[in-house]
């Protein structure tokens, strides 16, 4: 029996000490390479052809060579790296380049030329590069280097995707949504405080000054029609509300960046002076309504100005706007407000829309409240 046993254990010991030696020999060196990320852009639009629920993003990474090893270079190539959802499914690298994306997005300075020249990285050095990437904007990722080197082929290096929100574009959409329902069309929003950090009861009366003074300001020289007092909240409220029921706006070429968004918008809008043309047009015995409206209420000198504003207040003014359309797009000629884009900054995790501050001699943000308090017809996009 002592022999017997003795037999086996010398086998085993045998047996364990070839496995050693051949794991040994066919492990792999170690993959002496570090992965970060530096920045993470993120994109959507309908230019960009992306499927449901995807966007564009641009991952601004660095990769090192941590080896001591003087003769060991790392090669690389565009292929080399790629992302992985937490599925396991494999992303790789964009055919698109900065060249190929909206004009909104080139024009951004956190976005970069994708790399195209990586070849090899020397012991201890690094290389910065660029690559876009075509995500699900529900899914996380990390992105990936795998070796092609002999020595290390297959071997993988990964980190997680600092930065990057899936629902980073939707989001803003969503504030833009919220912005334009409780504040310019005067309506009513559930998602406001989730996702605007401006004050709202604030940015609502800042919005209904600015009506007021560009109001008061239209109608210089015609004292005896000009809206005052209570009347002032009476056409502000016809606006809003001819807004809501009729206007549109359409956002597209939404880019986050870590602290700023921006999107082109695209709206129409009621305008006071085409709701002006279009009722003289429509009613070219206008001033023998007037006469008649005058007549019927026994005017005379004294009150010939308080009833003529009366009837501007209850019969032109309130008719002009609820009959007229919104704005339709003005050519690209005649188009002051082309290229038009609106630029939001990140504050306390919500998207805070330009205030009465930021509208101070800036023509690039401004228009956004002149358009709905009446004074412009259309802004378009530029694309």
């Amino acid at each position: 029996m002592g022999r017997l046993f003795m037999k086996k254990y010398l086998y085993s010991g045998a047996l364990a000490l070839a496995t050693i030696l051949t794991l040994s020999a066919c492990a792999k060196p170690k993959l002496d390479a570090k992965l970060s990320v530096n920045d993470v852009v993120q994109m959507s639009g309908s230019n960009l052809k992306l499927k449901d629920n995807q966007s564009l993003i641009e991952v601004s990474f660095k990769l090192e060579n941590t080896s001591e090893d003087m003769e060991k270079d790392l090669k690389t190539s565009a292929k080399q790296f790629y992302l992985k959802d937490k599925d396991g499914k494999k992303v790789t690298a964009s055919k698109l380049d900065k060249s190929d994306l909206p004009s909104l997005f080139k024009k951004n300075k956190d976005v970069k030329d994708a790399t195209d020249d990586f070849g090899k990285v020397e012991s201890d050095d690094y290389k910065s590069a660029s690559l876009f990437f075509e995500v699900k904007n529900n899914q996380t990722y990390k992105l990936y280097f795998e070796s092609k080197d002999e020595k290390t082929e297959g071997e993988t290096v990964s980190t997680d995707l600092k930065g990057f929100d899936g629902n980073a574009t939707t989001n803003v959409k969503k504030a833009v949504d919220a912005y334009f329902s409780a504040v310019l069309l005067g309506g009513e929003s559930k998602d406001y405080s989730k996702f605007v950090s401006n004050d709202l009861d604030k940015s609502k009366g800042e919005l209904s000054q600015y009506f007021s003074d560009h109001l008061q300001y239209s109608y210089e020289g015609t004292g005896n029609i000009k809206p005052t007092g209570d009347e002032v909240p009476k056409v502000f409220d016809w606006v809003q509300t001819a807004n809501r029921e009729r206007g549109h706006y359409t956002v597209d070429n939404i880019i986050v960046t870590k602290d700023k968004a921006e999107f082109n918008l695209d709206l129409s809008t009621i305008s006071m002076k085409e709701a002006d043309d279009a009722y003289a047009a429509s009613h070219p015995n206008l001033t023998d309504e007037l006469k008649n409206y005058l007549q019927g209420k026994g005017a005379n000198a004294d009150n010939v100005d308080q009833l003529t504003k009366q009837y501007y207040m209850e019969t032109y003014l309130p008719n002009s706007i609820k009959e007229v359309n919104p704005s339709t797009p003005k050519t690209e000629g005649t188009n002051v407000f082309d290229g038009y884009s609106v630029e939001l900054t990140k504050k306390d995790d919500k998207w805070a829309f330009p205030d009465k501050e930021n509208y101070v001699g800036n023509w690039e943000h401004y228009p956004l409240f002149y358009a709905y308090t009446g004074q412009q017809g259309t802004l378009t996009s530029y694309r």
